[in-house]
């Protein structure tokens, strides 16, 4: 146990300059008891067997016997040698250290005599070693000794060891804590776990900062960090290729000693580092630089020196030389000191990646081994990625020679090269037969912008048309990868005669034309003369309304096509793009105007009266179209004018709703004065077309009053609805507006006809008339509505009549409400 209540501060950086955590010395112990004389202000110090046990006393002088402490050996560690090393901590003060070992089991003490006469003090007694967990990820206790100091002092560490956690197999305390020789008790320690031998012999490198505009070469991906001495975040973050995540040391200070185990493949030289400090973006208010930092393999050592503060350089990369090259399967990074020495400063390292050289003839070989995609393809997969361009460039040619194991394989190392170099590749695999492979490429062609773009749009002009898998691919990838390149390769294929593709196509354009990424290909396009006139009426109709917003570009495009071909495709077609044009452009207006009233064909006239949705500004069209000889014509004139907007033609309206031959003119005339202004002129021809002889045009004029809200007209609909040789769907018209107009009168006339539901017998005109006279009910809300609803709600009743009666009941527009 560790003496309890002990101080806990952070004890200087120089107080451990020459601390490492080599093993005692050889010949440093001797068997019990052994004495620690007395010290400067300091008792001494015995320790001894006593009985099974082991125990410790402390006197003035040695031997000291009386009031001894027993230290607590485990029984099974009992009749074992033991063994005591007196360790001199500086300011001529001791301690003992006592060891005993027995196979697998090591016990340790730590025992230091009193400043003042009384009991030792054991600050630590107990088993160490890995002694909690499962193999691979087992901990426990750790107690070391320093090798000693010029004057023949030692340190003293008690803290953990991790099996996952080694300095490429130097021996790693973990939470170190310093025996104190100022008060004897334990304290938090920040100590360098390389010797000082290998600091001193370490090969000297200083750092040179890569110029900002200089491509990083660096292979990403190829070290993993493995675990790390203390962190803030996960230690991932200095290998997984993103210059925006941090590993920090979690000590304060300079954040000596704290370092990252990483794994690295054991056959590539590495010749080179590549180190990011500082994240570009990413704030970290306590961040610091290191200034020297170590990096060790099982056997070398490299001290790397940085040219300046890099924190004061946010995002700065600096490259180290390594001449000869390290070459090994473990590899750590080692903190020493730092440009800041603010206790609460995190140090930090933002990346950590590798530069290597493969010669030409290793390439081939190792782009073989590819295959099957297992452990050997793995192992080659980092060389590979080390490789840089020249190695990417031998995966990808043989990319389509390699099995499906190989290319999984193959795509993780193109992941890592530039999309220029990845992009085919990616679209090969897109285009497989493999869907994990597709689904791999599909996510990182989104990234690859205009390299992904390209290599799709090439491989668009070289796929077989008619292959219904493929070419859906390639046009959803491309839309969605990089729209401009997009509009610049559906254009030319928009002469595609075949509907399916054509459709495919046109949507695509469309999807894509419309994005800001395009507006410069879309104008482009438009203005190039030799962009077909099929593919000009394409582009125009895929910028829909968004047309005006690539003017003049769009409106020339119109005109240039309006003058080439004067056919009926073509007139038709450029409809939507003239109507959207209009306001902005005298020909557009000119041309739509045309259209409207003077085309020869009565399908471009009706067309185009669809597309109106200013009234005002065609005013003289829309009349005039009121007179067509072409019925559709008539019929879509009045639709334009269905706006109040439309207030001018409301005599026209009305003159067509009794003259025109058509019912569907007249029915359509009545839905469009529906949405006038109140006026009695225009009430007076919608109640008379209550006689019309059409029962469609009797069922929309009853609507349209409703909807105008002429409760002078309340008596004539009341007739239509009472009238038994009426068309249903008029009388349940008629009932339904008798609601809208609030109509209290004909609340009786309406739960009679609502009461039909109840049969289950019903004829359907009888559950269509009541089904419309209880929604009406439902909107008069009278006192008496659960009264009149009653039967339906009835056990007995029907469902539908349930339904109808609850839906009527929670009506939330009534004529109580408004």
């Amino acid at each position: 146990m560790l003496a309890a209540g002990r101080l806990r501060f952070m004890l200087s950086a120089s107080f451990f300059s020459g601390l490492s955590l080599a093993s005692s010395l050889a010949g440093a112990e001797a068997p019990l008891p052994v004495q620690a004389p007395p010290g400067t202000g300091q008792q001494a110090l015995s320790v001894f067997v006593s009985g099974q046990d082991i125990a410790a006393a402390s006197c003035a002088a040695a031997p000291c016997t009386a009031a001894p402490v027993a230290l607590g050996l485990p029984a099974s560690l009992r009749g074992r040698p033991a063994r005591g090393d007196v360790v001199s901590l500086g300011s001529g003060r001791r301690a003992v250290v006592v060891t005993v070992a027995s196979g697998p089991q090591t016990w340790k003490a730590v025992v230091a005599a009193p400043l003042v006469p009384g009991a030792p003090k054991v600050l630590f007694a107990g088993l160490v070693g890995l002694l909690q967990g499962q193999e691979g990820t087992r901990s426990g206790p750790m107690v070391q000794v320093s090798e000693p100091a010029a004057d023949g002092t030692r340190r003293v560490l008690v803290g953990e060891e991790h099996e996952a956690v080694s300095l490429c197999g130097r021996p790693t305390i973990l939470a170190p804590q310093l025996l104190s020789p100022a008060d004897l008790e334990l304290h938090a320690a920040k100590v360098q776990r390389l010797s000082v031998a290998e600091r001193d012999a370490a090969r000297a490198v200083t750092a040179v900062r890569i110029p900002d505009e200089e491509p990083s070469h660096a292979a990403r991906s190829v070290l993993g960090a493995l675990a790390a001495s203390s962190a803030r975040g996960a230690p991932q973050a200095l290998t997984d290729g993103d210059p925006e995540t941090v590993w920090s040391e979690n000590v304060g200070g300079d954040g000596k000693g704290e370092f990252v185990t990483l794994h690295a493949p054991a056959e590539l030289p590495i010749s080179g580092l590549e180190l990011t400090i500082r994240p570009k973006l990413a704030p970290l208010p306590e961040g610091a630089a290191p200034e020297r930092l170590f990096i060790a393999g099982p056997r070398e050592v490299v001290a790397v020196t940085l040219p300046e503060d890099a924190w004061k350089s946010p995002g700065a990369r600096y490259r180290v030389t390594l001449s000869p090259p390290l070459q090994s399967g473990c590899m750590a990074l080692v903190l020493d000191t730092a440009f800041t020495q603010s206790k609460t400063a995190q140090v930090s390292v933002a990346e950590l990646s590798v530069l290597s050289e493969l010669s030409a003839s290793q390439l081939p070989e190792l782009v073989a081994a590819l295959a099957g995609g297992g452990q050997r393809a793995e192992a080659s997969k980092s060389l590979l990625i080390a490789g840089g361009a020249p190695a990417f460039a031998a995966v990808a040619q043989a990319f389509d020679s390699l099995d499906e194991g190989g290319k999984r394989v193959a795509l993780t190392v193109l992941d890592q090269a530039p999309c220029e170099q990845s992009a085919p590749v990616y679209v090969a695999a897109l285009t497989g037969k493999i869907e994990a492979q597709a689904r791999h490429a599909q996510s990182r062609l989104g990234r690859c912008g205009s390299a992904g773009g390209e290599a799709l749009a090439q491989a668009l002009t070289k796929a077989d048309k008619t292959d219904k898998r493929v070419l859906p691919l390639l046009v959803s990838q491309l839309t969605l990868t990089d729209p401009a390149r997009a509009v610049t390769a559906y254009l030319p294929l928009m002469d595609e005669k075949t509907v399916l593709r054509r459709r495919l196509l046109r949507t695509a354009l469309a999807q894509a034309a419309r994005t800001a990424p395009a507006e410069k290909a879309v104008r482009a396009a438009l203005a190039d003369p030799a962009t077909s006139a099929v593919a000009l009426v394409d582009l125009l109709r895929a910028l829909g309304d968004q047309a005006p917003r690539y003017q003049p570009e769009s409106g020339q495009a119109l005109q240039r096509i309006a003058k080439t071909s004067a056919e009926f495709r073509t007139r038709f077609l450029l409809l939507g793009p003239a109507a959207a044009l209009s306001s902005r452009d005298a020909s557009a207006e000119a041309a739509f105007r045309k259209s409207l009233s003077a085309d020869p064909s009565p399908h471009v006239r009706a067309a185009a009266l669809a597309l109106v949705r200013e009234p005002k500004r065609f005013q003289g069209e829309l009349l005039k179209a009121l007179e067509d000889g072409d019925v559709r014509v008539r019929e879509a004139a009045v639709q334009a004018l269905g706006s109040p907007d439309a207030a001018f033609a409301g005599t026209a309206l009305g003159a067509r709703l009794e003259k025109d031959e058509w019912p569907l003119v007249r029915a359509a005339v009545a839905d469009a004065l529906a949405k006038h202004p109140a006026s009695a002129a225009l009430d007076e021809p919608l109640t008379s077309a209550l006689g019309d002889d059409s029962s469609l045009v009797r069922a929309r004029s009853v609507r349209a009053l409703g909807e105008r809200r002429v409760t002078s007209a309340a008596g004539r609909i009341r007739d239509r609805l009472e009238d038994a040789d009426e068309w249903p769907e008029v009388r349940a018209e008629a009932a339904r507006s008798l609601g809208v107009l609030c109509d209290d009168d004909s609340a009786d006339i309406l739960a009679a006809f609502a009461k039909k539901l109840t049969d289950p017998m019903a004829s359907p005109d009888a559950q269509l008339i009541g089904a419309a006279s209880v929604q009406a009910l439902g909107r008069l809300a009278q006192p008496q509505l659960a009264k009149q609803l009653a039967p339906l709600l009835d056990k007995k009743a029907p469902p539908q009549a349930h339904r109808a009666a609850a839906t009527a009941l929670q009506a939330r527009v009534t004529c109580r409400k408004r």
